[in-house]
């Protein structure tokens, strides 16, 4: 039994370090909520088909609302590609003014980024509506579940499997577990 222990503990630090730093008792798992994005402590990570909204000062006609492709970069008025999967907004900002100085568009310009939409969540296995759902501030596994209207009657009800990032942890739904955007929540049936 301590060696299960053991290796439950070890296989859920390899998957934080794997994921951005992910404790699911943390208040902000992975980063900050969408409400939550502050220009102080912002470290959200940008990913595919977040919505971007860039503003250049003084520039309206460089400045819009982008959505990140599935390149992980952002295609801006004349100045294309701007990789952005991975960053956070504030990395962002220094890229996108850097391209804009080193393509001679702009000699200091400022760039200010804020994410308008976050990828969504998806709510699948033993719900009665399985499907893709928009991420909400506070979204929790059980106001997912509440979203894809509840549990069917072969769900198990004490457990959850949520992948993030390409990494899948089965979790017990003991205490409130934090979803971030992108995450796919998967309701297992009950084992008879």
């Amino acid at each position: 039994m301590l060696h299960h222990l053991f290796a439950l503990c070890a296989f859920l630090s390899v998957l934080a370090a794997c994921t951005g730093h992910w404790d699911p008792q943390s208040p902000h798992p992975g980063g900050p909520s969408a409400a939550e994005f502050g220009r102080a402590d912002d470290d959200y990570r940008l990913a595919v088909a977040d919505k971007v909204k860039v503003t250049i000062a003084g520039e309206a006609d460089l400045s819009g609302e982008f959505t990140i492709n599935k390149l992980g970069a952002l295609t801006g008025p004349h100045v294309g590609q701007v990789q952005a999967q991975g960053m956070t907004l504030r990395e962002f900002e220094r890229a996108y003014a850097d391209k804009l100085r080193d393509g001679e568009i702009l000699r200091n310009p400022r760039v200010t980024a804020e994410v308008t939409s976050l990828r969504p969540i998806y709510v699948l296995g033993e719900v009665k509506r399985p499907g893709q759902y928009a991420f909400t501030r506070g979204m929790t596994v059980q106001k997912a579940v509440a979203l894809a209207e509840g549990y069917t009657y072969l769900a198990s009800e004490g457990t959850v499997e949520i992948t993030r990032g390409g990494t899948k942890v089965t979790l017990d739904l003991a205490s409130e577990i934090k979803v971030m955007p992108g995450d796919e929540v998967r309701v297992p049936s009950r084992v008879f």
